[in-house]
This record gives C-alpha cells, structure tokens and sequence, in this order.
C-alpha cells in the first residue's frame, strides 16, 4: 500500500499546483488505482457480501450470488477459461423465531426446517404419531395436527396432516426437538413443541423462506489441454453467519493462489464449489459430470476447507503419498495427518479415484455460528496453509 500512496500523493500536489487559478477550472483527473489483491483483500471482500446480503453466503442466497460474481471476477481478471455451471439446490431460513400459542398461552417451539411460512389457527387434533393417513381420521379440515414424535420421518407426519386437510402441524416430544422436513414443498406450516393439551384452539406462525433456488460452481483452467492439476474450496457459508473461516479462508488461499500461478503455462484447474454445506452438491454434480477420459485427465486434487482457524496449526489430508509428500515440503517439520472421511469437496474425487490430498486447520468456537467473522480467521494460520498450496500446486502441475 505505501508503494502507491507516495507516488498519488506527489500526483496530486503537482496536479493541484498546475491547476490554480480560475474558480471555474476543472480538477485534474485522478489515475484509478488497480484493485487491491491479496489474502487480506479477497477475504475483507467476501465479508463485504455477506454484511451486504443478510449476513450469510448460504447456497441460493444473494450473498452466494455476489460470492460466485466476485471469484469469476477475479478468474477471468487473471487471465483464466472460466466456465460458471447452474444448479437447483433447496433453500431454507427463518426471518423471525417461530410463535406458537394454545389456549393463549404461548409455548415454546421450533420451526422444522423447510418448513413453509404461514400463520394457522384452529382447534388442535391428537394424531397419534401421524406415520399413516388412519391416524387422521378424527381430523377436521382447519384443525391443526398434534404429532407425536417417532416412527417415520417428519416429512411423512407432516405430509399425511396437509393432506387430511390440517392447517398446521405441530411435532411434539418431551421438548421441542430439532428436525428437518428434507426439502421444501409442503404447504402447511409445521413446528415442534413440548408435550401439548389437544382439543384446545392454537395458533402456530412460522417466519421462514422455503423454496428451490440455483446455486453454481465456478471453474477456471489455465494452460495447455491434457492432464491437469486441480484445487477446490467451497464457495458458500451456512445460514447462520459469513463464513469466514468456513469457508471464507480456503477461497481466499486459492483465489491468491490463482492469481499468482496465473500465466505460467502451467496446467491448472480450480473449483470453487456450491452448495457444499448441505451436502457436497456442487463437487459431488462435477465428478459425477465427468466422463472415464475428463476424469483420468486430473493427475490430483487438492482441498481447501477452513485453512486459517485460530491458534491452530495445519494438517494434511491422509490422501495420494504423491500429495501430502508436496505440502510437507512446504510445511513447518512435524506437520500432523487428518483423515476427513466424506465431511468435504475431497470425498466425490476421492470415490472415483483421482489422486487427493489437501489441508485443514482443525474447527473453532464459531464453527457454523454467527461469530465466524473476519476476526475468527488468523492471517498467520492463513498464510502458512496458502504457501504451502501454491508451492505444492505448482510442484505437481510442472
């Protein structure tokens, strides 16, 4: 930064002089400065579209739209064939705690996810576990269904209630217990609750948008046609908060990786996948898009998933010997082994036989809460996994 401001600020002053005199004389134009670049840059932006959209990066939100715009930005900036793939994912979030109140006492609930938004009242209905449409049949049209917990899964209790004609469905255990409905598409609002008094009038409202949305991934290849070697982060954050660290980070450390390998003449791909924090979507659609010759094609691939978490010290990934051989090159003496299973962008590759590897720096307090901000990523952490990135990158790719 201060290579640039001494050499504006001369600008400035001669400009300033140059240009004294009448009141009516125009300001000499100011040379536009290049946009910032680095880890810290790439990863104050990323912030930037979460504060702007809500707070989060979740897959189908606006602020994974503005996150997939920023990083083919920068792709096709540094040179880079950039291809930007559409998919539909589900999209769920609660705008305002779910209400429920019977006999005009409130209780206290929680909204199954996917739920649809609504307010419902009536009279509620004992359904037994409501697994079969005979548990319904002392339903009126307008009641709301009182569903005990077990059996079968919530989307079928609550599916069964809809159809028989319930205005709303209410789940109901010792507490109100955390469920989901899978995917949207029902039409009734549907919440948990403690143990409730049926026969009584309630009211249930659920604030929450469920729907189907598009998500993306972006692919940017560089360098001549035949075998690659590629790298990938996911792009996207969970409902709750940025996405910081996860994975605000790893997109960060490949995007400067990108931007430094860029021009190199070196075979390169990177993947910055959607929707992964609900399932893998993005990176699980490539591979299984690829065909026996595109995927013989990647000599490896290398993963980026939470790569400056505080305090902490990289891993690398119990993958290709071929792999973990050129980070340890490239990491401090002693560097620890993790192995992820399936829990990230590595696994699809993994199960169709590419050669992979990557790094990981453990989770934190603010793991998928609000709090994994710029303040939850160590710039230090961050820097040591990306070195190691580039450097191995471009050992494999040469």
């Amino acid at each position: 930064m201060l290579r640039w401001a001494i050499p504006l600020a001369l600008v400035a002053v001669l400009g300033a002089l140059l240009l004294r005199g009448g009141d009516d004389e125009q300001p000499a134009p100011q040379r536009e400065r290049p946009a910032p670049t680095g880890l810290d840059a790439h990863l104050r932006a990323l912030q930037r579209i979460a504060d702007d959209h809500g707070g989060t990066r979740a897959a189908g939100s606006p602020g994974d739209e503005a996150t997939a715009d920023y990083i083919e930005g920068r792709l096709r900036a540094a040179g880079y064939r950039v291809a930007r793939r559409r998919f539909e994912v589900p999209y769920y979030r609660e705008t305002a705690p779910p209400r429920v109140a019977v006999g005009g006492r409130e209780v206290t609930a929680r909204a199954l996810q996917f739920s649809p938004g609504g307010t419902a009242t009536g009279r509620l209905r004992e359904a037994g576990l409501g697994c079969s449409p005979r548990d319904f049949a002392g339903l009126r049209s307008g009641e709301i269904a009182v569903i005990r917990r077990g059996t079968c899964f919530f989307r079928v209790k609550a599916r069964n209630a809809q159809r028989a004609g319930a205005t709303a469905a209410l789940i109901t255990d010792d507490r109100p217990v955390a469920g989901s409905l899978q995917r949207p598409g029902l039409r009734i609002p549907v919440a948990a609750t403690g143990e409730l008094e049926a026969g009584r009038r309630g009211r249930v409202t659920v604030r929450a948008v469920s729907e189907t949305r598009e998500t993306a991934n972006v692919i940017g290849e560089t360098g001549p046609a035949g075998r690659v070697v590629m790298a990938g982060a996911h792009l996207d954050s969970v409902p709750a908060g940025p996405g910081m660290n996860d994975n605000g980070s790893g997109v960060a450390a490949l995007l400067h990786v990108a931007e430094r390998l860029a021009g190199r003449g070196l075979p390169l791909r990177f993947g910055f996948w959607g929707a992964e924090e609900i399932g893998l979507v993005g990176s699980r659609r490539y591979v299984a898009g690829l065909d026996d010759e595109e995927r013989r094609r990647i000599a490896a691939y290398l993963n980026l998933d939470m790569v400056g978490t505080p305090d902490a010290s990289p891993e690398v990934y119990d993958g290709a010997p071929r792999i973990e051989d050129a980070l340890r090159r490239h990491l401090p003496r002693g560097t620890g082994e993790v192995r992820l299973g399936g829990n990230s962008d590595h696994a699809p590759f993994e199960r169709a036989g590419i050669p992979i590897g990557g790094i990981f720096t453990g989770l934190d307090d603010c793991y998928h809460e609000r709090c994994d901000t710029l303040r939850n990523v160590d710039l230090d952490v961050l820097r040591t996994s990306t070195r190691a990135a580039e450097a191995a990158i471009a050992d494999l790719a040469r």
